[in-house]
């Protein structure tokens, strides 16, 4: 039985326009946007009518890389309570992602609408141990050779996109590159290879502004040799420094943000990374977001907790001294916005669910507040939503609302055009057209008490 829904009198945030349009009606049909209109003319009688007067309505976000596998099926849930109504898995167990693509894809599952890239394609070298907590989402390109042989396999089990990594160097980069064919976005976090190469050869996206492009902006003699890997202590002492003392203007990151510009290659930008160093650690401890940290990150930050003798900050704790990086933060937020205004592409995406805070969802809602530090409040939001939705090559689909587009829809008490952090002011979702109560979802939750979070 077709079911209609229309949202009447709202404003409207479409994230494709420049500005808000002011008494919108969006006609619903099933999982689809029929009629966006101030004067609907496509509904039936029959139709239910929720009066929006006074409410913003706006695309559901879309969260670019996450590692779903890596939580409880249950902690899903949290991506609608923050208003994620479609997130991309950058990097699984090829079979184990599959499966929960098909289980949330199909709502036996309450979660956001999945993309997944499979696992994360290494290179000679491993990045970190395959038998360790991280393993699941690893697995290795050693050869030029081995490459067609990898994506075939991943394309031929249904993937929707191919995820690069640390260790792989500029030749087995290309060889990837070739094997996909375009078929589907490719995208990396890379090291052994430089953003700038990657570009050239062909490559879809990139992801972590603090990680990927930064051989080619740093000084010379503070880049990443292969005696540093990213769990080495000295990672985020080299790349925090490396970072303060970048040149944004000079020859390095002028050649890379052009030719990003050019080819419209993705910037995937994860600035949540560094949320605790935004805020401070007295803040971080206030921040309520701490309470619905899914159980299975907190099992690893209890392991963490050990390694480096944590206290209160336990569980937000991020391997490194709590509270460092925050002029590297500043430096990266630059660099977004330099890329911004140059015609590049950014996409906003997190990390969540493999980083334990900030939490799954509100970790986008973090992110957002620091894009529009960098580029302000409409291209922040444009960044999880059209902008991301581009990166996923569903730009016909999701992202905006309009007729056509599945019906992923925000309804917001505040106008989120005017500060971002009005985002919070969420009062429903719609996920292909079904209605969900964010606050009951996060009710449900089991949540901690904020006022008893307890030792590791």
């Amino acid at each position: 039985m077709t079911q209609e829904t229309i949202l009447r009198n709202a404003r409207l945030i479409d994230c494709i326009s420049k500005q808000p349009r002011d008494g919108m009606s969006v006609l619903i049909r099933d999982d689809r946007i029929i009629e966006v209109a101030q004067h609907l003319s496509k509904a039936s009688a029959q139709a239910e009518v929720i009066d929006c007067s006074g409410k913003t309505l706006m695309p559901g976000l879309i969260d670019t890389h996450v590692h779903a596998t890596m939580v409880d099926e249950i902690d899903l849930q949290l991506f609608l309570g923050a208003g994620v109504t479609t997130a991309r898995d950058v990097g699984g167990k090829l079979e184990k992602v599959i499966a929960l693509r098909g289980r949330v894809n199909s709502g036996k599952v309450l979660g956001p609408r999945l993309f997944v890239c499979g696992p994360l394609l290494d290179g000679r070298g491993d990045s970190f141990d395959h038998h360790g907590e991280f393993g699941i989402m690893l697995d290795n390109v050693p050869t030029v050779a081995a490459a067609p042989g990898k994506i075939k396999e991943l394309l031929d089990a249904g993937v929707d996109g191919i995820k690069l990594y640390f260790s792989m160097t500029p030749d087995i980069v290309e060889a990837c590159i070739n094997a996909v064919d375009k078929r589907v976005p490719v995208t990396a976090h890379l090291g052994r290879t430089t953003a700038l190469e990657a570009v050239n050869l062909g490559i879809d996206g990139l992801e972590h502004m603090w990680i990927t492009p930064y051989n080619d902006i740093c000084p010379i003699e503070m880049r990443l040799g292969p005696e540093i890997s990213m769990s080495s202590p000295l990672f985020s002492k080299t790349t925090f420094k490396g970072w303060e003392e970048a040149d944004l203007h000079g020859p390095g990151a002028q050649a890379l943000f052009g030719a990003m510009v050019e080819k419209q290659v993705k910037m995937g930008t994860t600035l949540d990374l560094l949320w605790l160093a935004n805020i401070g650690l007295e803040a971080a401890l206030a921040d309520t977001d701490r309470i619905y940290i899914p159980k299975a990150c907190l099992n690893r930050q209890r392991t963490l907790a050990k390694i480096v003798k944590a206290g209160d900050e336990w569980d937000i704790h991020t391997g490194f001294p709590p509270g460092k990086g925050d002029k590297a933060l500043d430096k990266q937020k630059e660099a977004v916005r330099i890329l911004h205004e140059a015609g590049g592409v950014v996409v906003g995406g997190t990390d969540c669910c493999g980083v334990a805070y900030p939490p799954p969802g509100f970790a986008l809602l973090r992110e957002v507040e620091l894009l529009a530090d960098a580029i302000g409040n409409m291209a922040a939001l444009k960044a999880v939503t059209a902008a991301a939705a581009s990166a996923l090559r569903m730009e016909d689909e999701l992202g905006t609302i309009a007729p056509g587009c599945y019906a992923d829809i925000l309804i917001l008490g505040q106008d989120p055009s005017k500060d971002v952090r009005s985002l919070r002011s969420l009062e429903r979702v719609y996920r292909a057209g079904v209605a969900h109560d964010p606050q009951a979802i996060l009710a449900a939750y089991p949540a901690r008490d904020m006022n008893n979070l307890g030792a590791a």
